[in-house]
């Protein structure tokens, strides 16, 4: 290694752990002068990094406030450094450490609200790709629908929820007074998706969640009809399943049809 290169180092080091192997580098009159002038680019790097958490995070910034933001984007630095060189993915386990936290045991809308938002975010991010469209479901053969499988949407994620952390978004969004938290007995599954040039987002029904998640799984129709008759009555599980599927095909949740060979 040069020594410009082990120089660089020690100071990257210095940056993210506090390492002091650069301060004999630095010009100064003693090491707590050299280490002051350090603590310019440590304190910047952190600052930095949780101005990127607020960007990602506005609605749940403006929930805590300033002071109480600023602790969890501390805390979750010292929890999980960056290691990313696209500072865009270093907040992606925010929500896991909310909810991983004892200090934030008695408030799981948090962690909801923090998941919820970065789902926003990645749906806004996705791939860009086409859509199947009606006249492509209308021309599948007959014969083929029993093992017809379909490719989701990259944008297209579902979460599962029990709090009001979607109605808390919304309010604040808004600028609307924010609702008390609640938390549910039974959790809510959410769809999120991107339409056009905007996140979008809406709850779904029990049954259609399941159908959500076979479909991603590489469920065939024939066995996401066979997989409704837990809610309904057999006869009338195939028009569910076509219903829930003209409804995914409407918003833009699948890119593909998959025909058996």
């Amino acid at each position: 290694m040069s020594k410009l290169a082990a120089i660089e180092s020690r100071f990257q080091e210095n940056v993210l752990s506090g390492n002091p192997a650069i301060l004999a580098e630095i010009g100064g009159r003693d090491d707590g002068f050299r280490d002051e002038r350090l603590a310019i680019y440590r304190n910047a790097y952190r600052l930095r990094l949780a101005e990127v958490l607020g960007n990602d995070y506005g609605v749940l910034h403006t929930c805590l406030g300033d002071e109480a933001f600023e602790a969890l984007a501390q805390d979750y630095l010292g929890a999980h450094p960056s290691t990313f060189r696209n500072v865009r993915w270093f907040g992606g386990r925010l929500a896991d450490f909310i909810e991983g936290n004892p200090r934030y045991a008695a408030h799981p809308e948090l962690g909801e609200l923090a998941r919820f938002e970065w789902a926003l975010g990645l749906a806004f991010d996705s791939q860009d790709e086409g859509f199947v469209r009606f006249e492509d479901v209308a021309a599948v053969p007959p014969e083929a629908w029993v093992d017809l499988r379909f490719r989701p949407h990259p944008s297209l994620q579902t979460l599962r929820m029990r709090s009001n952390a979607v109605a808390i978004w919304k309010a604040i969004t808004d600028e609307q007074p924010v609702p008390e938290p609640v938390v549910a007995p039974e959790s809510v599954t959410w769809a999120v998706w991107r339409k056009q040039l905007s996140p979008f987002f809406r709850s779904v029904e029990a049954d259609e969640a399941w159908a959500l998640q076979a479909m991603v799984s590489q469920a065939s129709f024939g066995e996401l009809c066979a997989g409704m008759c837990e809610w309904i009555a057999e006869d009338q599980a195939a028009a569910r399943a076509a219903g829930l599927l003209r409804g995914w095909v409407e918003e833009g949740w699948i890119a593909q049809l998959r025909l058996s060979a």
